[in-house]
């Protein structure tokens, strides 16, 4: 009888990143439709949706993964994770087991509203300089406000009775202030005056301040320097000077 070498076969195990770079994980909700339609999200934006992708992001940073900072809109997360990275970079479990962490935490955030669904996250590796960091959420943070934009331009046309395919169709090619106008015609809402979550997505990141301490040595108080993971719910613009400058405030902190 023929001995297979199933250690063999494994042939992704051995495929890994640079451990002691700076590394993006980004996890997706898999068919997060189907779960909208099963637990009736409301549309255009549903708050405890965006609330318990927040709190998926915010219980990792607890679970053992060296996370800096997380940003999330719509079904995404963007983790940046410190070096040394976990599993010495191997990048399939760097792909398993954080999306396996969040999927979790989500779906404990939505039992507890109620919300009882299966769902899952897959994941994929970015890899980034530390200089490029700024840029790459910049990136996704542009892409926040083009689904912004697009799913209350949907909401319109599809509130007024047209399905949800034929006004797929009416929206492809519009430019940006077509769909605005849209928006402000059929639901009298100004895009630039909703909630800064919907426009700009949330930030997660461990912040830095300071504690009244004891020193027993000196037998005084001192100013010990603690983390907590904070949340941010109106982030600037990354792509602007105010943004990049408040990000770069963590990455000197943190990734130092």
């Amino acid at each position: 009888m023929r001995v297979i070498n199933w250690k063999g076969r494994e042939i992704t195990s051995t495929l890994r990143v640079p451990e002691d770079l700076p590394l993006i994980i980004r996890v997706d909700g898999w068919k997060f439709h189907n779960l909208a339609k099963k637990i009736d999200l409301l549309k255009p934006f549903d708050e405890r949706m965006a609330k318990c992708m927040v709190r998926a992001a915010k219980e990792t940073f607890d679970l053992g993964f060296p996370i800096v900072l997380a940003y999330t809109f719509s079904d995404e997360i963007s983790f940046l994770i410190k070096p040394p990275l976990p599993f010495k970079g191997r990048v399939e479990k760097l792909v398993s087991v954080l999306p396996s962490m969040v999927a979790s935490s989500f779906s404990t955030a939505l039992r507890n509203m109620n919300m009882e669904a299966n769902v899952g996250f897959d994941g994929r590796i970015v890899l980034v300089r530390r200089e490029e960091i700024p840029e790459y959420l910049s990136w996704r943070q542009a892409e926040a406000w083009r689904n912004c934009i697009n799913a209350y331009a949907q909401y319109a046309l599809v509130s007024k009775g047209i399905s949800p395919q034929m006004a797929a169709k009416r929206l492809k090619g519009m430019k940006s202030q077509e769909l605005h106008e849209l928006v402000f015609k059929e639901l009298g809402v100004n895009l630039a005056k909703i909630p800064a979550w919907q426009r700009r997505g949330v930030l997660i990141y461990l912040e830095e301040y300071e504690k009244e301490g004891y020193d027993p040595i000196s037998n005084r108080r001192i100013l010990v320097k603690r983390r907590r993971v904070s949340v941010n719910w109106e982030p600037p613009l990354f792509s602007s000077e105010e943004g990049r400058s408040f990000i770069s405030g963590i990455l000197d902190t943190l990734l130092t």
